[in-house]
């Protein structure tokens, strides 16, 4: 159906989900469980017992640690040629990132923001804190 066809793909899913975490997507907040999908917009949160891991379609691993708060703004992948793009913010907390298929592709399109800095990929395996004030 029409409909079906102009759906967004998800840029991943969700891979580890303990304690308390939520996805808010168009203003609705909803449990992450294991296998959730993940989309561009998506926010992440993470309470003080919680803990998630995202797997992205190109194989980019992300963990977010206790108190957190990621946004995905941006993802892209094509699964031939491994070209794309992805931009997220770390709101607050810990970020664990190990980069898949687009950073060894074009690493310049892999960016991470924080309140204060954008960061570049340069290397495959990275830790982000971010000490946010709020939202």
């Amino acid at each position: 159906s029409p409909a079906l066809a102009e759906a967004p793909a998800a840029a991943g899913k969700v891979k580890r989900s303990e304690g308390g975490v939520t996805i808010e997507r168009g203003g609705l907040a909803q449990p992450a469980q294991v296998g959730m999908r993940v989309f561009v917009g998506d926010r992440i949160r993470t309470a003080a017992d919680g803990l998630v891991g995202v797997t992205l379609s190109d194989d980019t691993l992300l963990t977010a640690g206790p108190q957190s708060t990621l946004l995905i703004n941006e993802f892209q992948f094509n699964g031939t040629t491994h070209e794309g793009n992805l931009l997220a913010t770390l709101v607050k907390g810990t970020l664990s990132v190990v980069t898949g298929l687009i950073a060894k592709q074009a690493p310049q399109n892999v960016r991470f923001k924080t309140p204060n800095v954008v960061l570049g990929v340069r290397g495959t395996e990275f830790i982000v804190e971010a000490h946010g004030e709020g939202e």
